[in-house]
């Protein structure tokens, strides 16, 4: 019977036949692109299996591993502390700035003059506002999706985490729609740029007023319409094109974070168990109340730290400072974005102080979710805590500090500079006098 497969009938005694074929040595040069049959390799020749040795010396992207790209990426933005502390210190504003930042900067350095208390106080704040899901019912949600073995149950509740997500981003997101929406405007010529004017006008109002309907509305029927029509005529897929693109996807979280969604989702993981029974005898007022008390957009609004760094880097980008301020707060922004990024599961924390007249910049990465790792039972007693804090004091310099703690018991190891170590004596009793003036029991104290 014929080979239904193949091109031509079979050749009688052609599969008894044992194939002949020379494959060509590795060191054969004069044949390009040699493939290595006991090595699986990809189309695009990229390989996933780079040594440790790649972490962050070599200029290659990184793919087998989320956690070497974030060294990478964190090694690529440069020494952030020693960045921050020479724009604190004023020696990055040297010349080309405008007036007025200068003295914005001092202000700004005021600002970080704090005293114990206040240091607490600062650091609370920033963990706070970094924590979008936070409070009783977001840790109900936790313990249920760790618990559930169904993955339908599970999808439910990422579903209503990422309706929650989007909901709570409606004002940074109508603010980058409106701008999204102005660029296009700017984009186009003409007549097709007069037609989104009124759209514009409207679509301000709208977000004054609250109206997302509305303004998904005009998004829809008159904005999208418009701006693939000029496409069409012209063929032009340039700028205006690309925004296009972009602005789909703001508005695509816009209408996911809309309320009646939003509530209809809650609802339904309440009529699924996951939360109280007692959510459902609330009305869409209450329950929209009891979201907003875990507000991120309200939380993150309550860090001033961070307002008044992003207003400084806003301004020194858009020119108010000189080219080595500009360098300096992108290399800083650039920082910050890759800390937030999905990376690492990670809390970022940046504490610049000015303590007692000493400038120190330091930063920490914080597992929110440490208390709740497989395996570990609480009745076990406290696990041991490692924690490494990178420091640069200025004029001093840089400083790692190594803190053990299990329960109360807390060793240290400090590597500091030489002119610190000279003093060790002195500086080992302070640490013991701080543990002990905090409750805690000092263990070995390194310097």
């Amino acid at each position: 019977m014929p080979g239904l497969l193949g091109p031509t009938n079979p050749v009688p005694g052609y599969d008894a036949q044992t194939p002949r074929i020379q494959t060509p040595a590795p060191s054969d040069t004069s044949v390009q692109n040699i493939v290595n049959p006991e090595v699986v390799t990809r189309p695009d020749s990229r390989t996933d299996q780079q040594s440790s040795s790649d972490a962050s010396g070599s200029g290659r992207a990184r793919f087998d591993s989320s956690f070497m790209t974030f060294l990478q990426r964190l090694r690529e933005s440069g020494d952030v502390p020693q960045t921050f502390l020479r724009i604190l210190m004023g020696t990055e504003v040297s010349s080309g700035i405008r007036a007025g930042f200068a003295e914005e900067i001092g202000e700004f350095l005021d600002f970080l003059q704090m005293n114990e208390g206040e240091l607490l106080d600062f650091l609370r704040e920033q963990m706070q506002s970094a924590s979008r899901f936070s409070g009783a019912l977001f840790q109900a949600l936790r313990t249920a999706y760790g618990g559930s073995q169904s993955e339908l149950l599970k999808g439910e509740i990422l579903q209503f985490l990422r309706r929650y997500s989007d909901y709570s981003s409606t004002e940074h997101l109508e603010g980058k729609i409106l701008r999204a929406a102005e660029d296009i405007r700017a984009a186009l010529p003409g007549r097709w740029a007069e037609q989104l004017t009124d759209v514009l006008a409207a679509l301000e109002n709208g977000v004054a007023a609250g109206d997302r309907e509305g303004n998904l509305e005009l998004l829809r029927n008159r904005l999208f319409p418009t701006v693939s029509q000029y496409v069409s005529a012209t063929h032009d897929h340039g700028l205006a094109r690309s925004l296009l693109s972009m602005l789909t996807l703001d508005v695509a979280r816009y209408e996911n974070g809309a309320e009646k969604g939003l509530l209809q989702s809650l609802r339904h993981l309440s009529a699924l168990g996951v939360l109280p029974e007692e959510l459902n005898t609330l009305s869409d007022g209450e329950l929209l109340q009891l979201l907003q008390r875990t507000d991120y957009a309200r939380a993150a609004g309550n860090d001033a730290f961070a307002d008044r760094l992003a207003e400084m880097m806003d301004k020194a980008l858009q020119g108010s400072a000189g080219p080595e301020a500009q360098e300096a707060f992108r290399h800083i922004m650039n920082a910050i974005l890759i800390n937030e990024s999905v990376y690492m599961p990670l809390q970022h924390v940046m504490l610049p102080l000015n303590w007692n007249g000493q400038l120190m910049f330091s930063e920490m990465w914080v597992d929110p979710d440490a208390e709740g790792e497989k395996g570990v039972s609480r009745s076990d007693g406290p696990k041991t805590l490692r924690i490494l804090i990178k420091m640069d004091v200025q004029p001093h310099g840089a400083f790692d500090v190594l803190l053990s703690a299990k329960g109360a018991d807390v060793s240290i190891s400090v590597a500091c500079p030489s002119s610190v170590a000279a003093a060790e004596p002195e500086v080992t009793r302070s640490l013991r006098e701080i543990l002990e003036r905090n409750g805690l029991r000092p263990g070995e104290v390194a310097v």
